[in-house]
């Protein structure tokens, strides 16, 4: 409504039809007094009046909620282009709950798939925006309005004074706080993601499917030359018969500014340590995850128990993509340079494509914590297969569309135990193939080598395995880079059969700028046992002391000094990196 009331050739009504809804339905209001005596509580003479009757300018943007159709002719549905504005229902239960108690019929969902079927009906065509797409694109979105409007686009309309507006309806004040704070479509004003009230998810689960359902009905955005675009724009579908009387029906929206839940306990395998034991969150139960779907090129954030693929994807099948585990530190995505162009490496290395340049592709990824709110403290699985097959068989070249894109982001902080106390390697048979069987230096979805190795250290009672070259030269852990310290220096294997680990690359730089001698070279598992210290390195958890490989005590049993001083560097790095905010990458 805001944007619409910034065009030259609008004026806006703010649910006009509310005080009929009451009025038929009898359902309690802290401000029902109030819009009694604003408005006419007979509908129909609201349509004619106001939808239909005269107006002082050539269109009319009018704001309802689609609950309040109840009791109206058929006049407003055959007479007027309706545009339903259709919003995640994580969010609506949340903000809503925050001033009255919800239910189905005030939610809505329900009622704005019954006014698609009666506009059908009548042979008209909705038309379907997600309000995800209109805040993460909206330029691009406000011209497919306009184009499937009938209107020229006004970039006037991506902006407005904040505050409380004079076409505001009079239950602004419980309802507009935090619209009121903002001057577009900025997430920033959106309330926090934080877990629901337990009673409050089975009408999560009743309404998320009827969302899904408006939500692939959705336009897609036009070209945006401010935001990125997916890469295959879904057509437009047809306007209908032009804008006699634009109307709005949505879900109703609160600000609601609720407490942050608090983190869990320590979460344990079997009591034991190891490289990604992490902090219990709760919030992690109803994060949004981020998909683009390669047929339809769409991007939607999508509430974590609805969040799934085909059974036919790539992935799934055969294994078939390339992955990054990325952490977000105070707003910035750490390293993200490095991680994408490994990704982009990885994919070339494999011939997919991913149709998406790297800066758009990071624009995903932030546009995802930043639906969720988060800051800090936040680990990102981003995983890429090659996309969905109409049939299982491996050859990609009948492949259909472009590839699955998932982003699943977690509150996830690693424990402190093993960063203290270190963690226990075991040596397994499993040897790290050569390059010419399949590459070990890339993240493939294809990890069966490194999950066997991990299986016979779990049944040896260690936390990681410790794996061997073809030639029997110590190589890496199944799931870190592993590193030894001898006399003062440094230790790393050589690269040909580990991952290009970017932790490890930016350890190894550490050590040179803080005066500390290091090298990759071979070495045998021999020369571990007499190391003075061993720690291993990876995004999630950082540096990790390593106090005994096969039953052999490394050192002096417990965290060395070097792992100690890395570990600071490493933090201090980070902190530095993140401080200089989000990269723009070309």
């Amino acid at each position: 409504m805001y944007s619409f009331a910034q065009r030259s050739d609008t004026e806006v009504l703010d649910e006009p039809l509310y005080a009929n809804y009451l009025k038929l339905t009898g359902v309690p209001r802290p401000y029902l007094d109030k819009v009694f005596a604003a408005q006419n509580v007979n509908g129909n003479e609201v349509v004619a009046t106001q939808l239909l009757g005269p107006r002082s300018k050539p269109v009319l943007y009018a704001k309802h909620m689609g609950k309040h159709k109840i009791g109206l002719t058929s006049e407003i549905w055959s007479r007027a282009q309706h545009v339903i504005l259709v919003r995640e229902p994580y969010g609506v239960l949340q903000s809503f709950s925050a001033v009255l108690e919800p239910t189905q019929q005030e939610l809505g969902y329900t009622a704005l798939l019954e006014i698609v079927s009666q506009l059908r009906v009548l042979g008209r065509q909705p038309i379907v925006i997600n309000s995800d797409d209109l805040v993460r694109q909206p330029a691009g979105m406000l011209g497919a309005l306009c184009s499937a409007l009938g209107l020229p686009y006004e970039p006037a309309m991506l902006s407005w004074p904040a505050g409380p507006k004079p076409y505001d309806g009079c239950w602004a004040d419980w309802w507009y706080k935090n619209t009121h704070k903002g001057t577009g479509f900025d997430v920033a004003v959106r309330d926090a993601r934080e877990p629901l009230p337990p009673h409050l998810r089975p009408l999560l689960s009743e309404c998320y499917p009827l969302y899904e359902v408006l939500s692939r009905m959705a336009l897609r955005p036009l070209a945006d030359t401010s935001r990125p675009e997916g890469a295959v724009p879904r057509p437009l579908p047809p306007a209908g018969t032009g804008p006699e009387a634009g109307t709005g029906t949505g879900t109703e929206g609160a600000a609601a500014e609720q407490a942050s839940a608090g983190q869990g306990h320590e979460q344990k395998k079997k009591g034991k340590t190891g490289t990604h034991v992490y902090v219990d969150d709760p919030r992690n139960a109803d994060v949004a995850i981020g998909i683009r779907d390669g047929v339809t090129g769409r991007f939607d954030l999508v509430w974590r128990p609805h969040a799934r693929v085909s059974v036919l994807d790539s992935g799934y099948m055969l294994g078939d993509g390339v992955w990054e585990g990325i952490r977000l530190y105070n707003g910035s995505l750490l390293l993200i340079e490095e991680h994408l162009d490994r990704l982009y490496e990885g994919a070339k290395a494999i011939d997919m494509d991913l149709g998406l340049s790297q800066a758009e592709l990071q624009q995903m990824l932030y546009d995802t914590v930043d639906a969720n709110g988060m800051k800090s403290g936040v680990h990102i699985r981003l995983m890429v297969t090659r996309g969905l097959k109409p049939t299982p068989y491996q050859n990609p070249n009948i492949t259909i569309g472009q590839p699955t894109i998932v982003i699943v982001p977690e509150y996830k902080e690693a424990a402190p135990t093993p960063r203290e106390k270190g963690i226990r390697l075991f040596t397994v048979h499993v040897r790290r193939g050569a390059p010419d069987v399949q590459d070990p230096g890339w993240n493939s979805h294809s990890k069966l080598n490194c999950i066997a190795a991990c299986i016979q250290a779990n049944k040896a009672g260690a936390d990681e395995a410790l794996m061997l070259d073809p030639q029997g030269f110590v190589a890496t852990c199944n799931s870190t880079n592993f590193f030894i310290v001898r006399k003062g220096e440094v230790w790393a294997p050589s690269p040909r059969h580990q991952l290009r680990g970017i932790t490890r690359a930016r350890i190894l730089e550490l050590c040179r700028q803080h005066g500390i001698p290091c090298r990759e070279t071979d070495f045998y598992l021999t020369q571990v046992y007499g190391a003075d210290e061993a720690f291993v390195t990876g995004t999630f958890a950082g540096v990790i002391p390593v106090v005994e490989v096969d039953g052999r005590c490394i050192g002096s049993g417990s965290r060395g000094p070097v792992a100690a001083r890395l570990q600071a560097a490493y933090a201090a790095f980070a902190e530095a990196y993140c401080a200089e905010g989000r990269r723009s990458l070309g």
